[in-house]
């Protein structure tokens, strides 16, 4: 028994793989996180075209230990994770993401697409109220040729942005699809980063007002129209 603790510590010494496991990182069965990040470490410094030993070089660690992570065998420390990224080209969260970083990117552009359509949507109720206004008290204060300019100017100003909220809705409407996002929750929930069937926030924007939305919406648009009229009465009686 002696002798083979003996011949288990000599190759323990000799072999720097095992030495790794117990120095470096988490035991391979300790975290779901090893399998796929040990693929994904070999798969984007091949992609890179860098040899084990120049990332070993890059990170500051023995070739031995990027042997270790990619075969699973340890985990690289929060350090040496930053280091990873840095020489790979990419963001922390990319490497640890076992999807690609183009579909990271592209994720982030269809969060932006949805967002610039949102805004665009909202922009052009408001330039329809605001527009309504406008005009009308051209009309009443102005003189007819002043009028009529300001009118063509609005209906320039309203026809490029409903224009431009109509390209930036369909769009979004190929991504909800594409994300199956079924309702303004799930769209809230994607903006937000929350993976499909993740736990959401138990606030009250997130239990009634999101789910509530379009009776929101159908409301503050009322509200929108009748304060426009208003508006409208007081200037023809003014």
């Amino acid at each position: 028994m002696w002798q083979e603790n003996v011949v288990a510590q000599q190759t323990r010494s000799e072999d720097p793989g095992i030495d790794c496991v117990q120095h470096e990182g988490p035991d391979v069965n300790s975290s779901g996180l090893t399998g796929p990040l040990a693929k994904r470490i070999r798969s984007l410094r091949e992609g890179a075209g860098i040899s084990q030993a120049r990332l070993a070089e890059l990170v500051f660690v023995s070739r031995q230990t990027v042997i270790n992570w990619e075969k699973g065998r340890t985990l690289p420390d929060a350090e040496s994770l930053k280091r990873l990224s840095a020489a790979l080209g990419i963001t922390l969260d990319a490497l640890l993401d076992e999807r690609s970083e183009e579909y990271l990117r592209q994720t982030a552009r269809d969060r932006r697409a949805i967002k610039v359509a949102i805004a665009l949507n909202c922009l052009w109720m408001l330039e329809i109220l605001v527009g309504i206004v406008v005009t009308s008290i051209a009309h009443k204060f102005l003189s007819p040729d002043q009028a009529y300019a300001i009118s063509d100017t609005e209906n320039i100003v309203h026809w490029s942005i409903m224009i431009a909220s109509i390209v930036a809705s369909w769009k979004m409407q190929g991504i909800k699809i594409e994300h199956n996002l079924e309702s303004v929750v799930d769209v809230a929930a994607f903006l937000e980063g929350y993976e499909p069937g993740a736990a959401l926030p138990q606030t009250f924007v997130w239990r009634w007002l999101l789910p509530h939305w379009t009776l929101v919406t159908t409301v503050l648009s009322i509200c929108a129209i009748a304060w426009t009229f208003v508006l409208l009465i007081a200037l023809k009686l003014a």
